[in-house]
């Protein structure tokens, strides 16, 4: 590789290492304020990935089953896995719209006995914002490399460049999918629907009951 080649690489390579060293630096005001100061509001939408988890005892899981699918399409959302088994249970998985998630589990709880309810929520905004920093000096570097191919004198010079820019393309398009997916997670929800059956007890085990009652109060004094 040529010096003039070494010395203008080397130069685009600073100019990215500053960028993202400026792009994390406090904004610093010349002039203070008169007065107290007043709590800022923060301007910065916070991302967070939302899971939801719930169990419910109805009447026909088979049936409710289609029903809480039809809540998640309905909603904007889709369905990843639903399954059923011999012994009645029904388990779906899907994605809903994280802000109607609250809503979704309201509606499933409505159709029985809601046995249990869990959610969760992890806040990625700082995972999010350092991503789309790396990416954006990434693509300013790329930039700069396409411009010194461009002028690039010798057939040395262009294949060195060529080389540096597709691996610098590699880490922008792993970049933008970390950042796509990261996106789709806290855009959608995750919901895990468990559907039981309802227990009935049949004639032999409701006598059984009664007869349980029956002697359990020849043994409770009032």
């Amino acid at each position: 590789m040529s010096r003039s080649l070494t010395y203008r690489t080397g130069a685009a390579l600073v100019l990215a290492g500053n960028t993202i060293a400026c792009s994390r630096l406090p904004r610093v005001t010349s002039a203070e304020p008169a007065g107290p100061l007043a709590p800022a509001a923060s301007t910065v939408d916070r991302m967070t990935i939302r899971t939801g988890e719930q169990e419910v005892v109805v009447d026909s899981p088979f049936a409710r089953g289609r029903q809480v699918e039809r809540m998640v399409q309905e909603a904007g959302g889709y369905i990843e896995r639903s399954s059923g088994s011999s012994d009645g249970k029904v388990q779906i998985d899907g994605r809903v719209p994280a802000a109607q998630l609250d809503r979704i589990m309201d509606s499933v709880a409505g159709l029985g006995k809601e046995r249990r309810r869990h959610l969760t929520g992890a806040d990625v905004t700082d995972q999010y914002s350092d991503l789309q920093a790396r990416l954006h000096s990434n693509l300013a570097l790329r930039d700069r490399l396409q411009q010194l191919l461009a002028r690039a004198a010798t057939l040395d010079e262009v294949l060195t460049l060529e080389k540096q820019i597709a691996r610098l393309q590699s880490d922008i398009d792993a970049l933008q999918a970390r950042i796509d997916q990261l996106k789709s997670h806290t855009e959608l929800a995750s919901l895990a629907v468990s559907l039981e059956r309802k227990r009935v007890l049949g004639p032999l085990a409701k006598v059984g009951n009664g007869v349980a009652r029956a002697v359990a109060k020849l043994f409770v004094i009032r």
